[in-house]
């Protein structure tokens, strides 16, 4: 990884130049890469302080079962009232509850490993990505920096452009899987290449759909322009296998990519959740009636109420947590985070490779394709062609 003193990543550090959207070099060009300015506090803790790991409420669940909790006790109050000031008896015995806790327990800690296996596979997915597209470009510097023509330098560029492109799109994918909001407006705006997908389904277009499509077709535009030297001249030919070797790393990332999309698509089954969530209700809802019968001291029992709540209630929020780890919120993925990090590495890979001026070059061309609204139009139009066509003598001849 490149550190701070590497002269590509000093204007990312705020030396002689601007920050964020209004950063430019010295031909005033655009040449950096940065986000919207939307800052996404993520939870850290000190594992060593109990104190601070039992008060902080940044990526806590506190806030969500606290209103629950807090009902639980109000509900042992009232009973408590009716049964000592009023004498009106409303407690139930515990033996049939007791069983009903052992369900309990049971629903709620599969749920929980479930959805925690799944989080971990989910960030394994996403780690090869951001691997992957780091390794491609270094693959390909590797096997054809023997070639150092203009001609060459801009294909290497280009590969590395495309790369980064799909490295994107992917985030944007994951990012908003669960909304009706389009990753290619989000990244890039209404595109071509978005509404050659919408015209070749034959439909308006399901965003969510769409997001997961468009990964795949840039992958088919990356292989494209890595087998584009096979028919020029400007780059050496190189062993089928070196040829092979650069592009295992796309069938890798769309693989991983293939995880992502089975993970995010596959949602727990309903009918588990659904009796999970039945039996939690029921069991946290009547333990104040059990604990009332069995306990006289009625601080124990507004105490034992509420935190039992909390356990229970907590264990389904934290599963709710895991069960979508990509978005905003403070326990997601930071996805776009770790893919700026990837997107650096592969900038000073071509540094290292071709210099600071195809760095730059590659900087330029990535906040053109990817932060100005609608400036990937030209992204896959011979794709987009392509596929028109293709889809036009589809209609005509099933006409």
């Amino acid at each position: 990884m490149a550190t701070e003193q590497d002269p590509l990543l000093r204007a990312e550090n705020g030396e002689g130049k601007q920050n964020g959207r209004n950063g430019f070099n010295k031909y005033g060009k655009k040449e950096t890469y940065i986000e919207d300015d939307i800052t996404i506090k993520r939870v850290s803790f000190d594992s060593s302080s109990h104190i601070s790991v039992l008060f902080q409420l940044n990526g806590s669940v506190w806030p969500k079962v606290l209103p629950y909790c807090l009902f639980n006790s109000l509900l042992s109050a009232i009973i408590v009232w009716l049964k000592f000031e009023k004498g009106i008896d409303i407690t139930i015995k515990g033996e049939g509850h007791n069983f009903m806790g052992i369900l309990v327990s049971f629903l709620v800690v599969t749920r929980v490993k479930t959805t925690y296996a799944k989080f971990m596979q989910a960030r394994g997915y996403l780690e090869d990505t951001y691997r992957l597209s780091r390794q491609l470009v270094q693959d390909m510097c590797t096997l054809t920096k023997q070639n150092m023509s203009d001609e060459a330098k801009k294909w290497r560029r280009d590969v590395a452009l495309q790369t980064l492109v799909l490295l994107r799109i992917t985030m944007a994918a994951t990012e908003f899987s669960n909304s009706q909001k389009s990753a290619l407006d989000s990244a890039v705006g209404r595109t071509s290449l978005s509404k050659s997908i919408i015209r070749w389904s034959g439909k308006k277009g399901d965003d969510s759909t769409t997001n997961f499509r468009a990964p795949l077709l840039l992958a088919y535009a990356l292989r494209t322009e890595i087998l584009k030297k096979k028919n020029e001249s400007f780059i050496k030919a190189i062993n089928p296998v070196e040829e092979l070797f650069i592009l295992r790393n796309v069938d890798a990332f769309i693989s991983a990519f293939s995880g992502l999309d089975q993970l995010i698509n596959t949602p727990m089954p309903f009918p588990i959740v659904q009796m999970s969530r039945t039996f939690l209700v029921i069991y946290i809802f009547s333990l104040p009636f059990v604990l009332v019968e069995s306990i006289q001291h009625p601080i124990a029992v507004l105490f034992l109420s509420f935190f039992l709540a909390y356990g229970f209630l907590g264990l389904e929020a934290v599963a709710l947590e895991l069960s979508d780890p990509f978005g905003d919120d403070p326990n997601d993925f930071d996805q776009n985070g770790m893919a700026k990090v990837a997107i650096e590495d592969v900038c000073f890979t071509i540094y290292r490779c071709d210099g600071l001026e195809s760095a730059r070059d590659l900087r330029t061309m990535l906040a053109e394709k990817l932060e100005q609204e609608g400036a990937v139009n030209n992204i896959q139009t011979g794709l987009e062609m392509e596929m028109g066509l293709a889809r036009d003598s589809f209609m005509e001849d099933k006409i």
